[in-house]
């Protein structure tokens, strides 16, 4: 068998659940819907290892068989977030110990310590057997490694003595005498000085912990999820000819760069509704630059959310939606979670594509719509990828740790902010940026705009945006940022580490946004609400674009200018309304050769893609109401081979594939 193409429509299909002779029965089902892909085996160690050395991959060949004979291939999942009871009895050390210092129990997911080597030797045991059996298999596109790594706790690490006794290492590693941490993290106060490191405390929920043990640990405990990937990433890169990748979620504590490392390609799981999918294009638009490959996106629902309650019903169409956003934007993979119900276990509740019992759910027409557009836009989509834009904002795992550990002023939730005050009206006003790491390269952008990034040495940033400015590019800093070293500490000879400088600006008072904000006047003459926190700047040979209205801080600058090199840096005292950042970031877009995306509706996300399959666009409606989106040229629609010019009216949650004519 050939292995299908891109792009996939598939969903987690878990035959260890079901009699062997029902497999069938499922397959012309999925034939039916049109799906070309499963993703299998994620969970099923007790299967393919019942008994401590004794292995069954009977039925799993027999599935893959099955599958292939159907044209379906296989993403195979290596099962070590699920250890078998054998394993965890045998060998309890392994298991993962909460901050409190007891063990978690089995009878759930992830709790086994991934700092564990007895628990990394089980593992690589089972991956090198599967590498075995599958490792050379046509009919597989893909492993997946584990499933949705991530912390069991509030972005702590497991306390064992394990973990404990390599964060110390850690620390004694990265400063090198306890004199420097000391140094580093200012100790002096509250008499936290330690004569050691094996003397710094396992952070837990009742105690004050200093913030730079804090982040320290958030750090720490991404590490060790990235290791311990990596340490299966390694064999299965040795036994296998397959790409490798591990299904992550739209959360903060694994640093998705790190993890991407020593992985082919980046699989990513997402459950957003009705009220928030537009939340989804974020991290479509950060991972699809974590690696230059196509994504794929593992899991998302078809119809509600569940686990042991059923919640969130979409309306119809939200599945055609959701399930060409990915394709869209970069991605040639989108899976529901999942195939059929389960009959038992701790999500009995939630949607997929048939029922327990095997019948389709309400959704499957549409399934079946989305497969067969799919089919006839994939000349076009494997032809093309999304085009540049020229602009990019930033992203950091490590800013949202310091700010999990100080959020610096009331109220301040980095995610939060970020989505609704910085990304949103860049979308909305059709400006398709790229969700940017702080290692990424900055060559491909004309403006980056950084809202909310306190430690500006992250990746050696603060050295090569400099550069970057200098060769011309135009940096818009938001609040928050270049407050902290990479301690988590601030800095004593300014409340910037450089951008005073950099900037042209002289930061007087600050003021925290709570309970109340300050009226901003703009050079115009128009005026809006700041938000979040109040810089005042003191104009030092930048030109002040916006002065605060009212308040202690009247007459002082909000928003400054100023020329470094060839390039230029806008300075935000405070966060803008969104109507007035959208404003500013439109017309520095504009001054810098970067334009809108297309004229349209802020509830359209419109890709436009480019390649060798030729030019045009994706466009989604994402908020259930209806849209409007004008054509620069003539375009046809390659899901109904209508050709359309001027301007479409779009319905609510449509999806159009045009290309250029």
């Amino acid at each position: 068998m050939q292995p299908s193409r891109p792009p996939y429509l598939g969903a987690a299909y878990y035959p260890e659940d079901w009699p062997l002779e029902q497999i069938d029965a499922d397959i012309a089902l999925m034939k039916d819907a049109g799906t070309n892909v499963m993703r299998i085996a994620e969970f099923a160690w007790s299967r393919m290892e019942p008994e401590d050395g004794k292995y069954d991959f009977g039925w799993l060949h027999l599935t893959v068989e099955k599958l292939g004979v159907a044209g379906i291939s296989v993403i195979m999942g290596t099962p070590t977030c699920t250890p078998p009871v054998w394993l965890t009895e045998k060998h309890p050390e392994i298991l993962f110990v909460r901050e409190d210092g007891l063990p978690m129990y089995h009878g759930a997911r992830r709790h086994a310590c991934p700092n564990s080597p007895v628990y990394r030797d089980y593992c690589a045991r089972i991956v090198t057997k599967m590498a075995e059996e599958f490792g050379q298999d046509d009919r597989i596109i893909g492993w997946q490694i584990d499933n949705e790594v991530s912390p069991a706790g509030r972005g702590r690490s497991c306390v064992c003595p394990v973990s404990v006794a390599k964060f110390r290492a850690k620390m004694r590693e990265k400063h090198g005498t306890i004199e420097n941490l000391n140094a580093a993290w200012g100790t002096d106060l509250w008499s936290m000085t330690y004569q050691s490191f094996d003397q710094l405390p396992i952070p837990d929920a009742h105690t004050w912990h200093h913030p730079s043990l804090l982040t320290a640990w958030a750090e720490f405990n991404s590490d060790s999820y990235v290791d311990f990937v990596k340490h299966q990433a390694d064999i299965l890169h040795r036994m296998t000819k397959h790409p490798i990748g591990t299904d992550m979620m739209p959360y903060t504590g694994i640093d998705y760069g790190d993890m991407h490392d020593a992985l082919d390609l980046v699989q990513f799981n997402h459950y957003n509704g009705m009220e928030n999918l537009w939340h989804a294009a974020f991290w479509f638009d950060m991972i699809r630059g974590v690696k230059e490959v196509p994504f794929w996106n593992t899991e998302t629902q078809t119809c509600w959310n569940g686990s042991v309650t059923a919640n969130g019903y979409k309306e119809p169409g939200f599945c055609r939606a959701n399930s060409w956003l990915p394709i869209a934007m970069g991605g040639e993979a989108n899976l529901y979670w999942l195939w059929r119900q389960h009959w038992s276990g701790q999500e009995l509740m939630h949607g997929a594509v048939v029922s327990s019992q095997g019948r389709p759910l309400h959704i499957m027409g549409e399934v079946r719509e989305i497969s067969k557009g799919y089919s006839a836009a994939a000349e076009f989509l494997n032809g093309t990828k999304p085009a540049e834009s020229g602009i990019a904002m930033h992203y950091s795992h490590r800013a949202a740790w310091m700010f999990d550990y100080q959020p610096v002023v009331n109220g301040f939730a980095y995610m939060a902010f970020l989505l609704e005050r910085a990304y949103h009206p860049m979308i909305q006003a059709q400006l398709r940026p790229d969700v940017i790491l702080p290692r990424a390269d900055l060559s491909p952008y004309r403006v980056i705009f950084t809202p909310f990034l306190p430690a500006l040495d992250e990746s050696g940033l603060r050295e090569r945006i400099r550069q970057w400015i200098e060769d011309g590019g135009v940096w818009i800093v938001g609040p928050f940022t270049d407050i902290r070293t990479p301690d988590a500490t601030k800095f004593k000879h300014s409340p910037y580490g450089s951008l005073e400088d950099w900037a042209g600006v002289y930061c007087k008072y600050e003021i925290p946004g709570d309970p109340r904000s300050f009226t901003v006047r703009w050079n115009d003459g128009s005026e809006c609400e700041g938000s979040v926190w109040f810089d005042s700047l003191e104009l030092r040979g930048a030109e002040g674009l916006a002065v605060y209205a009212d308040g202690p801080l009247a007459g002082l600058a909000a928003v400054a200018r100023n020329k470094l090199g060839k390039g230029r840096i806008i300075i935000l005292g405070t966060m803008p309304s969104p109507e007035a950042l959208q404003s500013l970031l439109l017309a520095v877009a504009r001054d810098a050769g970067v334009s809108p995306v297309a004229e349209a509706s802020e509830n359209l996300i419109v890709v436009p893609r480019k390649g060798s399959a030729g030019r045009g666009m994706v466009a989604i409606e994402v908020e259930n109401r209806p849209a409007t989106l004008v054509l620069p040229r003539p375009m046809t629609d390659l899901l109904t081979g209508v050709t359309h010019s001027g301007t479409l009216e779009i319905a609510p949650y449509a999806v159009m594939v045009l290309r250029a004519s």
